[in-house]
């Protein structure tokens, strides 16, 4: 590429990002400033519209006008940089969570965490979920082997019970009779083992014996981690309905019986 094309191409793009509406890269005409501030608004509009596509929920907490207005910043300071705007929007809850204007909700960014997980769930790579009959297998080696989670599987932590919340916001059905609670900890569940997402609300143990499988430690240290928070966790229902679920899609190593 030679240099005057890349000064062109990053002058263009900085124009692009500018927030002045008289913004143009340097040597355009009339003409031509006047079709950029047009496309300029079109891709405005156009990622804007792809985050209220992503977040219907925290468009729905905050209010349309709102959402619009916060989704502006946004686009203003980060451009798509993906092939598609079906995943813009990837640093969106990060930006929310210091968005001062949105600070009375405190809860918000993880909102917006639980739509971007459900909407990467969405589009993650197909596989087939781990044959609960496969883990039964190992025995007594099942303790400390290590499961491989499925490429649709995310948990979402949270102070806040962001399931309900999400649940009671996501639709366009009519909105909840009165305020959600907001208290408690809690964490969700994101699975897509098929053709649908699914979300579950999970409880402090629950999500500590999540996070840690999911993050590679094996089945005695999710136990360990879950019954910290809760000292009679059954681990046994809770692996049992997670492999239901179809989180996982293998397993990374089988130790021998004996562990």
């Amino acid at each position: 590429m030679n240099a005057p094309l890349a000064a062109l191409q990053a002058d263009f793009a900085a124009a692009l990002r500018d927030r002045s509406p008289d913004a143009v890269p340097d040597g355009f005409s009339d003409a031509a400033a006047r079709r950029f501030r047009v496309y300029r608004n079109n891709v405005r509009v156009a990622l804007i519209e792809a985050l209220a596509a992503a977040y219907p929920a925290v468009s729905r907490l905050v209010g349309e006008p709102f959402f619009h207005r916060m989704a502006g910043v946004y686009a203003a300071e980060e451009p798509s940089r993906q092939r598609t705007l079906n995943l813009y929007g990837e640093t969106f809850a990060d930006f929310v969570s210091g968005f001062p204007p949105a600070r009375e909700l405190p809860y918000l960014a993880d909102v917006a965490r639980l739509e971007r997980a459900v909407l990467e769930a969405r589009h993650a790579a197909d596989a087939a979920a781990l044959d609960p009959a496969a883990a039964t297998a190992l025995g007594s080696g099942l303790a400390s082997a290590r499961l491989i989670p499925h490429p649709a599987t995310r948990l979402v932590k949270s102070e806040y019970p962001v399931a309900e919340i999400w649940r009671a916001n996501a639709d366009e059905g009519p909105a909840a009779d009165g305020p959600v609670s907001i208290a408690g900890a809690a964490g969700a569940l994101v699975l897509r083992p098929s053709l649908s997402v699914s979300v579950a609300a999970l409880a402090p143990g629950r999500c500590a014996f999540v996070d840690t499988l999911l993050a590679g430690g094996d089945l005695a240290a999710a136990h360990a981690a879950a019954a910290s928070l809760e000292e009679e966790f059954d681990v046994i229902s809770a692996f049992r309905d997670l492999l239901a679920a179809g989180a996982f899609a293998g397993i990374a190593d089988e130790p021998s019986e004996g562990g």
